[in-house]
């Protein structure tokens, strides 16, 4: 009975103001990224956009993977008159209308007559949204605590997926009934909606400085620029801290490029593909997500981190079972036992990052530990192509899964500091 109640009182817990503002902020994250990849190249072509055209616009979401650059400033300022709205809310809601407008200048352009207008819309969007998610992470490390942080990852992440799930999928189907200029309108409209829902989100007052080197401190903004960095690095083992965040899907960042040319190699359509990727796939990651604070909130950050960087590199042999059997079956339970697992670990990680950082800074540092977790699957992963060429399928898939080996001995070697980590001030 009494395991009942924990688990009620867990699950009551997705549904507080704090953890449904995070996933409301997740919603409002996840809508636009895809206009600068999938999205954006799927209208180009549409429009009969030079090939070359198209690769070379993938190249304006650059702002995604340098935010960490300007982060920084986002923890240092307030606008002027946005800031009586609160620190965090007050750059949400900018970017926010930003975001919004530049979805209706997309809707009155034509891409092949104003390619250099397309190109800095996009750019502008993928700035305003790379900006959003830096204040949006760090609302969520300042509103929760080590307690709700869990709950805060796993609603952030499965409203993030499903915003990506709308203007992804959703946006394609609609496009076959409706013109782009109409549906770019009804997403600048959805952001609009979502703004005025931010504006009724609760956000901590921050605290004011309590004395007057603290005074000091602040009127000097290059100084807090470098103590925003400086503040991480003097933690205890914090290359390790940044090693792990490195390592840790290491698995899925070698193994994931090279997914979509392993199911056609191995004779399953594109229908195939897609539908078990896009429903079972997104419904095992978002069953994951969900139910990641439980299972965190069950064993703990520092076994869950075990657990799951142990299945992120096992989960990698049910590809095993498609090469032995191509069936559609075992394309499903493949897909879906890597994606309920993607799903689990994403909520984890976003959880642990944020734990990781400081409140004082939080917008800087979140920002520096995900870039560094980006640059680690994108240099590592570049490798896969030459992996398969040189050790074929089954090798190559058995590689990529003993590669959750450092990112566990590190977890292990932490194990003390990871035990000890809770939201700091």
């Amino acid at each position: 009975m009494a395991q009942e109640d924990q688990l009620l009182k867990s699950f009551t817990r997705y549904f507080s103001i704090q953890n449904l503002s995070v996933a409301l902020l997740g919603f409002s994250s996840g809508l636009p990224i895809l206009m600068t990849l999938s999205t954006l190249t799927y209208w180009l072509s549409t429009l009969g956009v030079e090939k070359s055209a198209i690769g070379l616009a993938s190249l304006l979401g650059m702002p995604y993977l340098l935010k960490f650059i300007w982060a920084p400033l986002l923890d240092l300022f307030q606008l002027p008159i946005l800031r009586k709205l609160g620190r965090r809310k007050g750059w949400i809601i900018f970017f926010q209308v930003a975001i919004a407008l530049i979805f209706l200048m997309l809707a009155m352009i034509d891409p092949k007559e104003s390619p250099y207008l397309l190109g800095v819309l996009i750019f502008s969007l993928a700035f305003a949204s790379a900006s959003q998610d830096i204040v949006v992470d760090a609302y969520r490390i300042d509103a929760l605590d080590e307690k709700t942080q869990a709950y805060g990852a796993s609603s952030y992440l499965f409203m993030y997926r499903i915003a990506m799930l709308l203007m992804g999928a959703g946006v394609l189907a609609l496009s076959d009934l409706y013109s782009w200029g109409l549906i770019f309108q009804g997403i600048a409209f959805i952001v609009a909606i979502i703004t005025v829902l931010t504006l009724f989100i609760p956000e901590k007052k921050q605290e004011e400085a309590k004395d007057a080197s603290e005074v000091k401190v602040y009127s000097n903004p290059f100084k807090r620029f470098i103590e925003g960095f400086e503040q991480f690095f003097k933690r205890d083992y914090a290359l390790l801290f940044l090693l792990l965040v490195v390592c840790y899907k290491l698995p899925d960042a070698v193994s994931g490029v090279m997914a979509t040319p392993f199911y056609h190699e191995m004779g399953y359509s594109g229908t195939q593909i897609g539908a078990v990727s896009k429903i079972y796939g997104l419904v095992a990651t978002l069953l994951g997500a969900f139910l990641a604070a439980a299972i965190i909130n069950l064993l703990g950050l520092y076994r869950s981190l075990i657990v799951s960087a142990i299945l992120i590199g096992v989960t990698n042999l049910g590809y095993l079972l498609i090469i032995m059997s191509p069936s559609l079956t075992m394309l499903m339970v493949a897909l879906s036992a890597e994606n309920f697992i993607s799903g689990f670990s994403s909520a984890l990680f976003i959880m642990f990052l944020g734990l990781l950082c400081d409140r004082n800074a939080s917008a800087t540092q979140y920002a520096l530990l995900s870039a560094f977790a980006t640059f680690g699957l994108r240099v590592l992963g570049g490798a896969s192509g030459f992996m398969v060429e040189g050790l074929g399928w089954a090798n190559f898939f058995i590689s990529t899964a003993v590669l959750f080996v450092p990112s566990l001995i590190l977890i292990i070697i932490l194990k003390p500091q990871i035990q000890k980590l809770k939201v700091s001030n």
